[in-house]
């Protein structure tokens, strides 16, 4: 209940920004949609879970419910991370001038991702056996023995670090170049930190606990629906708020980028 509650919170106190920034955005833009889902579809699986909970503790849940239930918590993670990275791994892009070669090692690791899934949830899954209770129990053998758990936070770290790196990169030759204080980098590199850290916090924590066959793990995930969903539609938020400041007198971030951010979003 807790994570519902904190994401209404969030809801509530980003609307002004959301009717002014999202909203205004044509039906067409990539990432007003990304963000209505960010948004709206972690709200929808909130409440859904609001629900699905109490059949899934009382001991009446099916085998076949239990490993539904561990399938779509692995899915809607991946989808949340994906448009969590999407939206990082676009402004690398442009930071780099639309390189075919970043765009390649980005998509290379995101598929990656999805690949470990699909082993996950088409392989070990159905091999879970019997689990009285669906969520107050440990972690599934079949999940933490097989080190899945640990290898797909491995390679979203990886992911991540990669994004953070190129962007600490491209920021260095900025300001050798005595353009790296402007606006963008200062707004791209504050972001690129920040979601790095949460997403080490989030993901390291769930290692530990799968490893730990600890029955708190579960609580993780309805956090990490809510904490994405946050971070993600104020990544979204704050880049198109520096758009609307810089259609001012300056009507261009940095001449250096190739790939405005009003075209990208």
């Amino acid at each position: 209940v807790s994570s519902l509650v904190f994401l209404l919170w969030d809801i509530v106190v980003t609307s002004q920004n959301e009717m002014k920034h999202i909203w205004s955005k044509p039906w067409n833009s990539f990432f007003k949609w990304l963000y209505l889902y960010l948004r709206y579809v972690s709200l929808a699986a909130q409440i859904f879970h609001q629900f699905a909970v109490p059949y899934l503790n009382s001991g009446l849940a099916l085998r076949s419910n239990c490993v539904a239930w561990y399938a779509y918590t692995a899915i809607l993670v991946q989808l949340h991370i994906t448009a969590f990275e999407t939206i990082l791994a676009v402004r690398v892009y442009a930071l780099f001038n639309r390189s075919r070669i970043i765009a390649i090692i980005l998509g290379s690791q995101m598929t990656v991702e999805y690949i470990l899934l699909v082993v996950m949830v088409g392989i070990y899954f159905p091999r879970i056996t019997i689990i009285p209770y669906c969520l107050l129990s440990a972690p599934p053998y079949q999940i933490v023995y097989h080190t899945q758990v640990l290898l797909f936070s491995t390679v979203v770290l990886i992911t991540q670090a990669t994004l953070l790196g190129l962007t600490l990169f491209k920021h260095t030759l900025a300001k050798r170049a005595g353009w790296g204080r402007t606006p963008l980098f200062s707004l791209v590199v504050r972001d690129g930190t920040a979601a790095f850290f949460i997403v080490c916090v989030i993901f390291l924590n769930t290692a530990s606990f799968c490893q730990l066959r600890d029955e708190r793990t579960v609580v993780i995930f309805f956090w990490i629906v809510s904490i994405i969903s946050s971070c993600g539609c104020r990544l979204i938020v704050n880049m198109q708020s520096l758009v609307v400041d810089e259609n001012g007198p300056c009507s261009h971030i940095t001449s250096q980028i190739e790939v405005e951010p009003s075209q990208t979003y």
